[in-house]
């Protein structure tokens, strides 16, 4: 292994499947996600919750300190059998809980001065009538998120997940997605959309013929397939997933 350490989560996790030769789907099935989410995470899109970063140490004989930060080891010293071992064992439960409670303190720490946190109104609804922010009676709260995570972007918002259908790109209902407010979109990315009024949060996908498709990331939802009739509108484009344990 090379001696300059991988700067962020996602690289790390991308060193841990190459490390084990393992494909993104294979290496998603042993913790329990897609293949498509892996991909996310090792390009550090969405963010890496404290689930899956336990599930990796679970899995596989990860240091914690480095997976966090990226110092020491990247494997674990293995312990003595002889006296250690079952030590190790019964310790499980408590080290996976420091892990987790490790996890959210650092993301809330930042590479520069600048302020830790950052407060980003948290929309109640999905608000059909038009851009989060015109209608003030929408905001149901607010929340407070590393700064770190806004990559300089300023106009945040956030929503909750109503609905199963992006559950393949880690997802879930009552999740809450923090959103850049924006009217455009490259090709692959999630995005917050209305079409003919409701709103849905999709993976945008534009054809070599130029056709715009929302997709979901289950199989048991439709592709919505954009028609000059619709009406169709972007609003901002997904940045993280948020969930509460």
């Amino acid at each position: 292994m090379s001696d300059q350490q991988p700067a962020t989560i996602g690289s790390r996790i991308r060193q841990i499947r190459r490390y084990y030769s393992l494909r993104q789907s294979e290496f998603g099935r042993k913790i329990g996600i897609s293949g498509s989410r892996i991909s996310e995470l090792e390009n550090n899109k969405g963010g890496a919750g404290a689930g899956v970063l336990v599930a990796i140490c679970r899995e596989f004989p990860v240091s914690q300190e480095w997976m966090l930060s990226g110092k020491g080891p990247m494997l674990k010293q293995e312990l003595p059998h002889d006296e250690d071992a079952g030590k190790g064992r019964g310790d499980l439960s408590r080290r996976l809980g420091e892990l987790e409670h490790q996890i959210r303190l650092i993301m809330l720490a930042t590479e520069d001065d600048g302020p830790a946190l950052l407060k980003v109104p948290l929309y109640s609804s999905a608000v059909a009538a038009g851009l989060p922010g015109v209608a003030s009676s929408e905001v149901d709260d607010s929340i407070e998120i590393p700064a770190s995570w806004s990559h300089g972007k300023k106009n945040l918002f956030a929503v909750r997940v109503q609905g199963e259908s992006m559950t393949g790109s880690g997802i879930m209902p009552g999740d809450q997605l923090l959103v850049e407010t924006t009217q455009s979109a490259r090709d692959l990315q999630i995005v917050i959309a209305s079409v003919n009024g409701e709103m849905t949060v999709k993976r945008l996908n534009i054809g070599r013929d130029g056709t715009v498709c929302l997709e979901p990331q289950n199989s048991a939802y439709e592709t919505i397939v954009i028609t000059p009739e619709m009406d169709f509108r972007i609003h901002g484009v997904v940045l993280a997933a948020m969930r509460q344990y």
